[in-house]
């Protein structure tokens, strides 16, 4: 029986930079907007007390509202990061 190393290492992967081009996008699709859900997205990311999400976290977490904001306002080129992001980090 074989088994299976479930372990990752982000070796040669650029997360951090990847998070951040994602992150901007988000925040440029969202700008202006009162929607409570990414009111509550960004207010997780840059809580001070209380719980506060790492940018892996946050973005693993909400791949689906990520992935809908994305495809509503046509992002080929943020849908082609979120999947490279699903791929190699979460």
């Amino acid at each position: 029986m074989t088994t299976v190393d479930r372990y990752r290492t982000f070796k040669g992967i650029d997360f951090d930079g990847q998070a951040n081009r994602m992150l901007a996008r988000i925040e440029a699709l969202t700008q202006g907007t009162d929607d409570p859900f990414w009111a509550y997205f960004f207010k997780r990311r840059n809580a001070t007390q209380g719980m506060r999400c790492d940018d892996q976290l946050l973005l693993s977490s909400f791949v689906n509202q990520i992935r809908e904001l994305l495809e509503a306002r046509g992002d080929d080129q943020g849908i082609a990061w979120l999947d490279q992001l699903e791929a190699e980090c979460f």
